[in-house]
């Protein structure tokens, strides 16, 4: 019996203990119907929110192969709603498996933002070393990621787009997910050193803050009036205008 069955065998079990201890205090039949019948539509919503989650998985994959695969016919804001479609996906599986956060990693890449892209693929890298750990605990959300993924394999021409998709994503994941990696860490490398010696640069310049020059002399610096002169001045100002 698998994990599927098993509770699916468990909410059966639930449903009938409950009927049977609705029965056992005398509830009519039509409130045991009435109740029963809100339980399963509650299971079936959930179950289908629960879908249409792990299906947002597998149609990023579709987003991002599309785009990875033919960069240069693709506008900015195509590449953009990819980006956000992957960022939903990351925050959507707390463990989300290696394929994900490469295809992410990968699309930052494509448009340069470096910080981003090594943030990801070193994720991807990562989870790939995970992947096989067995004192790594899956969560929900990628179990049925799992399962909705085995289910895709064994029909591969039922699910034909996202098959490929999958396929694409993985030849890239293999073939280019370490130079990438490295390519986005030299880029980001470049950025701090030319920020670095464009820092060192303006720190040459000089500088005039209002500070009093160490060459000036202190002779030459007069001192305000004190304040009982400035007011006595004011006082004889207004007897004259008077």
């Amino acid at each position: 019996m698998n994990h599927d069955s098993g509770k699916l065998a468990q909410k059966i079990v639930a449903i009938v203990l409950v009927v049977a201890m609705l029965a056992a205090v005398r509830v009519p039949a039509i409130v045991i119907v009435g109740i029963v019948g809100a339980g399963v539509l509650i299971m079936l919503a959930v179950q289908r929110s629960q879908r249409r989650k792990t299906d947002q998985v597998f149609a990023f994959y579709i987003a991002a192969d599309e785009v990875l695969c033919d960069e240069e016919r693709r506008y900015r804001f195509e590449v953009a709603e990819a980006i956000k479609a992957g960022e939903k996906v990351v925050r959507l599986l707390p463990d989300a498996p290696p394929l994900s956060s490469f295809a992410l990693g990968a699309l930052h890449y494509s448009v340069d933002d470096h910080n981003a892209a090594i943030e990801h693929l070193a994720l991807a890298a990562e989870e790939q070393i995970l992947k096989d750990s067995i004192h790594k605990k899956p969560s929900r959300q990628l179990r049925r990621y799992v399962a909705r993924l085995r289910q895709i394999e064994r029909a591969p021409q039922r699910f034909a787009r996202v098959n490929a998709a999958i396929q694409n994503l993985e030849r890239l994941h293999r073939e280019t997910g370490a130079r990438l990696l490295a390519e986005s860490q030299h880029h980001l490398k470049k950025l701090v050193e030319a920020y670095a010696n464009d820092a060192a640069e303006q720190n040459k310049l000089p500088r005039n803050d209002g500070m009093i020059s160490p060459s000036r002399q202190l002779n030459s610096i007069t001192a305000p009036p004190p304040i009982s002169q400035v007011l006595n001045d004011v006082y004889q100002e207004e007897a004259t205008s008077s």
